[in-house]
């Protein structure tokens, strides 16, 4: 209980500044509905990736319909999986800030919904890299997120708004923690084509440190 308080008080600090508050619920709201639609429409990636496989069929020029939608039955059941563990830490973690996008990180779900065709990702063509980004991420992200709190204190002091500071100084490493726990686990599942909810303001955890820029300001 103390902990859920001091996590709300600290959201309240640094969402103090109406226009930024704003545009941080705008995302966090657009974050709990794709959360809520991938948690309850991941299961229509079975049926879908089976129209899907045998529309493509397998190998070239479109042959082997019915081996192509067999094998999307599978493929449907690993989408649905990823789609479905993605909207469940999207729908518990609305709140939170995530990482800026997921360029390269993770293999694509074929669309941000599961009825659109969008574009299919084929590991064999293209490779499993994305994995091995999205588990080094979810690493860096959930082994140092803490020191998001050193360095959110420091941007707060830099940018004379070290009220702010400390709020994004409880806020963001939660969300670094809670986002690397969720792709160390699932980088072997497809997730979101994007992220979606506040981006995380820097790219590592220790970027917001800059002990040279917090140096000059002071003086």
């Amino acid at each position: 209980m103390k902990k859920l308080i001091v996590l709300l008080v600290a959201m309240a600090i640094f969402l103090s500044v109406p226009a930024y508050a704003a545009n941080y619920v705008e995302k966090a709201v657009e974050k709990g509905k794709q959360g809520i639609t991938n948690l309850f429409t991941g299961w229509l990636e079975v049926p879908y990736q089976a129209v899907k496989g045998f529309k493509n069929g397998f190998g070239e020029k479109e042959k082997n319909k019915l081996l192509g939608g067999f094998l999307g039955i599978f493929r449907g059941i690993v989408y649905g999986l990823g789609r479905t563990t993605c909207g469940v830490y999207e729908t518990v973690t609305f709140p939170l800030p995530n990482p800026k996008d997921n360029e390269g990180v993770g293999v694509p779900l074929d669309s941000r919904y599961v009825w659109e065709d969008g574009t299919r990702y084929s590991i064999l063509n293209q490779g499993v890299m994305p994995m091995g980004k999205k588990a080094k991420r979810g690493l860096i992200n959930a082994g140092l997120g803490i020191l998001e709190v050193p360095g959110q204190i420091n941007k707060g002091f830099t940018e004379d708004h070290p009220f702010k500071g400390l709020g994004k100084a409880v806020v963001f490493p939660l969300a670094r923690i809670a986002s690397g726990v969720y792709e160390v686990a699932t980088f072997l599942l497809p997730n979101d084509t994007e992220t979606y909810g506040y981006g995380l303001e820097e790219k590592y955890p220790w970027d917001a440190l800059d002990k040279t820029r917090f140096r000059n300001e002071v003086k």
